[in-house]
Formats: structure tokens, C-alpha cells, sequence
């Protein structure tokens, strides 16, 4: 058996409304966890021309690079348990 991959249908998947919709969730609960004691983060979600991507950027209030990594673990954790 092989297997041929639709690469019309994963590209229009990965650029679809939904796809969108559950980034732009998942990265929100990942600002709100790393935020939850304190920080300033922010969210960034783009629709490009292969993919949507998200991000959750930094802590501006933080000077330790420890700090702000433990932060956006903890909440990569939290966008865990988002829907």
C-alpha cells in the first residue's frame, strides 16, 4: 500500500478558518498561563501564504531570560487543556 499525500487539501487545511480559530485559542490560553502571575506577553497570529502560525512573545517586564522561559512553559501547559 502507498500512500499519496493530498498536498492541495493539507495546504488549503493548514490556511483554513478553523485552523485559525483553534491557533488563535491556543495561543491566547498560553498568554493568559505564562501571565497568570505576573508579566506582559502578547500574541501574535498570522495567516501566511502555507500556514497559520501563532506566537506568544516575551515578558517585557522581566530581565531573566529564566524567568520568562519558565513562564512561557508553564504556559505551553496551559494551552494544553484549551479546546
Amino acid at each position: 500500500m502507498r500512500l499519496v499525500p493530498n498536498r492541495r487539501g493539507i495546504a488549503s487545511f493548514l490556511r483554513s478558518t478553523q485552523t485559525r480559530q483553534l491557533i488563535e485559542r491556543k495561543t491566547r490560553a498560553a498568554e493568559a498561563a505564562a501571565a497568570a502571575d505576573g508579566g506582559q506577553f502578547r500574541t501574535d497570529v498570522e495567516t501566511g501564504d502555507r500556514r497559520v502560525r501563532g506566537a506568544v512573545i516575551g515578558d517585557y517586564e522581566s530581565d531573566s531570560l529564566e524567568e520568562t522561559r519558565a513562564k512561557l512553559l508553564r504556559g505551553l501547559d496551559g494551552a494544553r487543556g484549551a479546546d
